[in-house]
């Protein structure tokens, strides 16, 4: 067979055709799209419970750890910080704590300057084990009502024992 006598073959269709389409690649990332807009969907859901506003207290549980019966004091963790500050008024928090079987008592009042801050204190000995419930609430430090259009976060809660 000599060059000029080689048969040409024809060009299959999908040979020519990119695979690469915008509309494949688009089919493609849908799922992915719907994915990320569920995660963003439920991590909302999940920080519902730890953002305190004018309106409404923030609530969060947190578990007792088996030390906390045999130790002598065991202390409230709080990391609280701001999202929104309030245009006016002195920005601050009650903590409120709810050991299982007991009742919502007051454990401290904190003034929130900004940024994000942890706080200690201390809730007595638990005999008890399983979630207790912490509660946090906006107030403002000067007097008055909450300011409204403040929002704080509660992020890390945890009991400390001694």
């Amino acid at each position: 067979m000599t060059r000029s006598s080689a048969r040409k073959l024809p060009e299959h269709p999908a040979m020519t055709n990119s695979h690469f389409s915008i509309g494949r690649v688009s089919l493609c990332l849908l799922p992915l799209l719907v994915l990320a807009l569920w995660i963003l969907a439920f991590s909302g859901l999940a920080t519902a419970g730890g953002t305190a506003t004018a309106e409404s207290p923030a609530r969060v549980s947190v578990q007792i750890p088996a030390a906390a019966k045999s130790a002598a004091v065991a202390m409230l963790d709080v990391s609280i910080s701001v999202v929104r500050k309030p245009a006016t008024g002195q920005l601050g928090a009650v903590v409120r704590f709810k050991a299982p079987g007991g009742a919502m008592a007051e454990v401290g009042r904190v003034s929130i300057v900004g940024g994000g801050q942890s706080y200690q204190f201390n809730v007595g000995s638990l005999s008890g084990s399983g979630p207790a419930e912490v509660e946090v609430s906006l107030i403002d430090r000067g007097g008055g009502p909450a300011p409204s259009g403040a929002a704080l976060s509660i992020g890390r809660v945890e009991i400390v024992t001694r």
